[in-house]
């Protein structure tokens, strides 16, 4: 059975979802943070790509400060080439990190890692929305939360595969200096505004497929 598939990340007013050369800046507030974190609690998996974890080396657990749970989900990983950092503090917990690869990926260096570490290869050269969304199904995943970054936001926002966005905006405007949201589209997007609710400084939009 299909998993329920949450695509959720945080913007400045103007789209920018981080700044250039890897600077770091958080978009969202506290109360954001605490929305995400029990997000996180209530997902098998969360799914990111591989420049998430090289560039900004996340944790993706769920963290007492924002949110009290013992659950720590599992990552799935979308890397074409297996080049991700298998020193990055994902690989340090307890839990299955699901890497998807592209059919030439690479061969899984010899690291010890704390994280069970599966790798399913794509008969593509680079792993699909509807690959991960199949590896997460066989795997018995009933929710997978969607963070980033901008490709893996692209690709997942032009399936059909969502079943709900959830976007926060920070009262900021980066320009130039920060990335977009999504890169070039094939196609325009269309959704359904199902609720816009104030948080804290900023705002959150759901979002259904139109």
């Amino acid at each position: 059975m299909k998993p329920f598939v949450r695509i959720n990340f945080a913007t400045s007013l103007d789209g920018r979802i981080a700044l250039r050369g890897n600077q770091p800046f958080k978009f969202s507030n506290m109360e954001d943070m605490n929305r995400v974190h029990k997000m996180r609690a209530e997902s098998d998996a969360i799914l990111v790509g591989r420049n998430t974890i090289n560039g900004d080396d996340p944790k993706l657990v769920i963290s007492s400060k924002y949110y009290a749970s013992d659950r720590i989900p599992d990552v799935m990983i979308m890397d074409s080439k297996l080049n991700v950092n298998f020193e990055a503090r994902v690989f340090s917990y307890k839990r299955n990190v699901v890497i998807l690869t592209g059919k030439n990926a690479l061969s899984k260096p010899a690291v010890k890692t704390v994280s069970k570490v599966l790798i399913k290869k794509s008969q593509e050269d680079s792993p699909s929305p509807e690959f991960a969304i199949q590896v997460a199904a066989e795997l018995g995943y009933k929710s997978v939360m969607v963070e980033g970054g901008m490709s893996i936001l692209t690709s997942f926002l032009s399936s059909k595969l969502w079943d709900e966005a959830t976007i926060f905006y920070s009262p900021v405007i980066v320009g130039d200096s920060g990335i977009p949201m999504t890169s070039e589209l094939a196609q325009m997007i269309n959704t359904k505004i199902e609720k816009i609710e104030v948080i804290g400084n900023g705002f959150v939009v759901w979002l259904k497929k139109y």
